[in-house]
């Protein structure tokens, strides 16, 4: 009967992982469509070309002038080209951006928005007296669209916006050169500055700072504009309207970061400092409930941030992706070794396959507390990958142990499938998780050195990484070999240094009167007792 439910259950089992991976497939398989993304970048530019010019054609009266569709044409041709020469930019720079539809309509969604408040600022200058409708150009908020993009998609995504949007705003403002070159400038600057913001100040505080940089530009121009008829509150005005655009632009991007993170399920640097907070409510249930896991998370995260740094990755992703990689193990903590405290091991008791699925739990359960409290997208990822679909190594040998038992008592006993002692999945898919994949098998490892020296340390580091490297648990990721040995060299460097020795220091004897038989030899010639050790830890922290 037993037999039966057990064939019965690997059957279901097989179907569902055949159905999960037709569906992974399927909507792979949607995502990576180029010509969708296309589609949707000329959608979004017919979208917003005619909604840029529709407030002309409704104030024009009667037939529209040959001239001006002849210039909405050129216009529209220009953006074109914007488009498109942005398209290859990109393509050059992220290949797969352009195959992941949800990174073409964030870069859409932040020119159209751009170009839109700059429209909304240029139509304003039909209302305003001359000569002070020639400041509005030099208000319009250029800096928007680089420091929002570079927030959420990086350098690159921040590069190919910000001159897009550039390029978009001078066509739609009679294919300004002042403003074309300001932007350019402003893209320049923030791409460069803004990469690794993790503070709301440090967004003002560079947007002013491009904003002063522009001033020298303005300046320029400016005099171009006035050679004829000088006027010096017009010529002020010019000057500090670029400052006044910037932190306009600062103040807008703060504003929709949220909410474009949202919608996009990004995670900024801004939004992932907010967790590295050590009060947050889970990592304080495992300080109390689970103590050592606790101390084992901060060393992974310790560990993965230098690895992630060695190889220009997101430190700060890798370290609080580590701090709640473990949170699963809050359900049953007292059936992990770290958290044992001397006492008697439960799977003793416990057969090997009840013991797998009791640890591979913590995975499961740990994705569960991650969407409760609602954690970055990085920090699940990093719950689901950071076994990938390793095997445990001690229950699968206390079951071959049995096996080889039992075998030779029954010879008709079937051989043991190695794939019930393996985690479920899947393997790392980022660098980050592969690094803290690799980091969390290399602490758990490190604490049975008797001897942590960086030979040993090494050699360690070295088998950990090429059993993952043969198992295929790194095949997944862009992991390269050459960023591998940083990373080998990284977790090294870190391990030896958290891992130093001490110098015992020699039990201090408060009756100097009353000393012992031996006290006239030296104390450092004599070992130190458990008392003395204990003293001298306390003394050295």
């Amino acid at each position: 009967m037993t037999a039966t439910v057990s064939k019965e259950r690997k059957r279901i089992v097989r179907k569902r992982q055949k159905r999960a991976d037709k569906g992974r497939l399927q909507n792979k398989h949607q995502a990576q469509r180029p010509f969708i993304a296309l589609l949707t970048a000329i959608l979004v530019w017919a979208v917003a070309f005619t909604l840029l010019r529709l407030p002309r054609i409704l104030m024009t009266e009667g037939p529209i002038p040959h001239a001006l569709i002849f210039s909405w044409t050129n216009d529209a041709l220009l953006g074109a080209a914007a488009w498109i020469s942005a398209g290859i930019f990109l393509w050059i720079l992220k290949p797969q951006w352009i195959q992941r539809n949800s990174r073409v309509i964030l870069i859409c969604s932040i020119t159209l928005t751009s170009a839109c408040i700059a429209s909304s600022l240029l139509a304003t200058a039909e209302w305003i007296p001359a000569p002070w409708d020639t400041t509005i150009p030099y208000w319009l908020p250029t800096l928007l669209a680089p420091i929002l993009a570079t927030l959420l998609l990086g350098l690159p995504g921040g590069l190919v916006t910000g001159i897009l949007t550039t390029a978009i705003i001078a066509i739609y403002a009679n294919r300004s050169i002042p403003i074309f070159l300001n932007g350019l400038l402003a893209t320049a600057m923030v791409t460069c500055l803004a990469e690794n913001i993790r503070t709301r100040s440090k967004v003002t505080k560079i947007c002013l700072l491009v904003g002063l940089a522009q001033v020298p530009i303005v300046a320029f121009l400016s005099l171009q504009e006035h050679l004829a008829l000088f006027r010096l509150d017009l010529y002020l005005t010019q000057l500090v309207a670029p400052i006044a655009a910037a932190l306009f632009s600062a103040f807008l991007a703060l504003l929709l970061l949220p909410l474009f993170e949202h919608i996009f399920n990004i995670t900024t640097n801004i939004s992932l400092l907010e967790f590295s907070d050590l009060s947050h409510p889970l990592l304080q249930r495992l300080a109390l409930e689970a103590p050592g896991t606790y101390h084992h998370s901060l060393v992974v995260a310790n560990i993965a941030q230098s690895a992630a740094e060695a190889i220009g990755a997101n430190g700060l992703e890798a370290r609080i992706s580590a701090y709640f990689h473990d949170i699963g193990k809050l359900t049953k903590p007292e059936f992990f070794a770290e958290n044992m405290f001397n006492r008697d091991n439960p799977h003793d008791q416990l057969n090997p396959n009840m013991s797998t699925l009791i640890i591979t739990a913590h995975v499961k359960e740990g994705l569960s507390m991650a969407q409760l409290y609602k954690l970055p997208p990085c920090v699940h990822r990093a719950i689901q990958e950071h076994h990938g679909s390793t095997v445990l190594q001690c229950f699968h040998h206390k079951a071959v142990t049995s096996q080889q038992e039992l075998a030779l008592r029954d010879a008709s006993n079937k051989p043991l499938d190695e794939s019930q002692f393996r985690y479920p999945g899947p393997r790392p898919s980022t660098r980050i998780s592969a690094i803290i994949c690799l980091a969390d098998a290399v602490e758990a490892a490190s604490r049975c050195i008797t001897k942590p020296s960086p030979a040993n340390l090494e050699d360690l580091v070295d088998d950990i990484v090429r059993r993952r490297l043969d198992d295929g648990q790194l095949d997944d990721c862009e992991l390269s070999l050459l960023e591998l040995s940083k990373v080998k060299r990284a977790f090294v460097f870190t391990l030896a240094n958290m891992l130093h020795g001490r110098v015992a220091y020699p039990q201090n004897h408060e009756d100097t009167n009353n000393k012992p038989a031996d006290a006239d030899f030296p104390e450092q010639t004599r070992t130190p007792d458990s008392g003395s050790a204990i003293t001298a830890a306390r003394a050295s922290a």
